[in-house]
């Protein structure tokens, strides 16, 4: 009795266990959701990519997509898109995040390298960028720390130890250059300016 009882315990806690955690794949080749294998509830662990987009639990690696990809929790790693990079977990580029039209990370993101597009880079969470972040557009970071360079049309970051060029620069604390049409630093000594602006 007393081993059946100590099986039955095993055997729940391995179906518990094995159902929590999200399986795992090396690959992942998609057309369009749910046209893709693996699954979306899967974690992929080497390499995804998507004929149009895929859209995965957590991806580990290597991201392309022809249009794009969708990650619902984790990313880690490169990407590379046509349209749209889209994490709505954790982001953490080490090397590049590319994408045509729009990067859009909703959670904490870490760049260190470069964060790419030709529209707008979109960091909705506090979030730092070591390296450069550049737009054609616009860069949208308001809770971003910038360690490096931010070029766009429009950007905003939170705390700047560098470099901003665009017609538009907004950071709460500067520590370094803007040049601009008009540059704003909330904490500077100088709040608006034109041109140029110098923050310490």
């Amino acid at each position: 009795m007393t081993k059946y009882i100590a099986l039955t315990a095993v055997l729940l806690a391995f179906f518990t266990t094995t159902h929590t955690q999200a399986a795992v794949s090396p690959v992942s080749l998609a057309i369009v959701p749910p046209i893709q294998f693996p699954p979306g509830d899967f974690d992929v662990t080497g390499v995804r990519a998507s004929v149009l987009w895929g859209q995965h639990r957590s991806v580990y690696g290597i991201d392309v997509g022809l249009l794009g990809n969708i990650t619902e929790q984790t990313f880690t790693g490169v990407a590379a898109s046509g349209i749209f990079n889209n994490t709505r977990g954790s982001t953490t580029i080490t090397g590049f995040q590319v994408a045509g039209l729009t990067n859009i990370n909703s959670s904490k993101t870490t760049v260190v390298g470069l964060q790419l597009t030709a529209g707008v880079n979109y960091n909705s969470a506090e979030s730092s960028v070591t390296g450069l972040q550049m737009a054609l557009l616009a860069n949208i970071s308001p809770f971003t720390d910038i360690y490096g360079f931010q070029v766009g049309l429009y950007n905003r970051a939170k705390e700047v130890y560098g470099l901003q060029i665009g017609l538009i620069n907004v950071a709460d604390n500067l520590h370094g250059v803007q040049i601009g049409l008009v540059n704003f630093n909330h904490k500077g000594p100088f709040a608006i300016s034109p041109i140029l602006n110098v923050g310490f």
